[in-house]
């Protein structure tokens, strides 16, 4: 037995150092040379050019035109969306600066649709909008002086006027 052990301490370093050996002699024989393997390619002239093709003409595409329609269809429906987000905001009891952001948000929008109606229609529309501002008049008072409840009945009030009266429809609009 204890000439089996002094047998394999013998025998077990020669063995490690032959499987080394082998193992360095697969991984470095190849088809090619050791130092072409390594060596770094260079990139071919046919693959640079195709990539990247310079534009010397830009084309100039001519602006487009909108109808009167369309431009008051736009400031209608961002109208609706402000509209609709003052008054989540009053019910929510949002802050304060968000409320005083979408009315001034609204009144802008209605300014735009003023500018692209009708004169007979131009002269009933101000009055609408001077509602909304006297609810802008109001948010400079303290909040404890104001009514969340009177704010959102006027402009729900308001807001029904201009949906039932103002609707996009080609008669309301001048031609530009």
């Amino acid at each position: 037995m204890d000439q089996k052990k002094h047998h394999i301490r013998r025998v077990f370093p020669d063995f490690v150092c032959i499987c080394c050996f082998c193992a360095l002699v697969f991984t470095l024989s190849s088809c090619t040379p050791l130092r072409r393997k390594f060596t770094r390619k260079k990139k071919k002239d046919g693959e640079e050019s195709q990539k990247f093709i310079p534009v010397l003409e830009p084309v100039d595409y001519p602006q487009k035109i909108y109808s009167s329609l369309e431009k008051y269809k736009h400031h209608y429906s961002l109208w609706k969306v402000w509209d609709r987000d003052l008054l989540q905001t009053i019910e929510s009891d949002g802050s304060d600066k968000r409320q005083k952001y979408l009315l001034g948000q609204a009144l802008e929008q209605l300014e735009g649709m003023k500018k692209l109606l009708v004169d007979e229609k131009k002269s009933e529309f101000p009055p609408l909008i001077d509602k909304l501002r006297e609810v802008e008049q109001v948010y400079k008072k303290p909040v404890s002086m104001r009514n969340k409840f009177s704010i959102k009945k006027k402009i729900e009030r308001n807001s029904r006027e201009i949906r039932n009266g103002f609707a996009p429809d080609p008669a309301l609009l001048a031609e530009e």
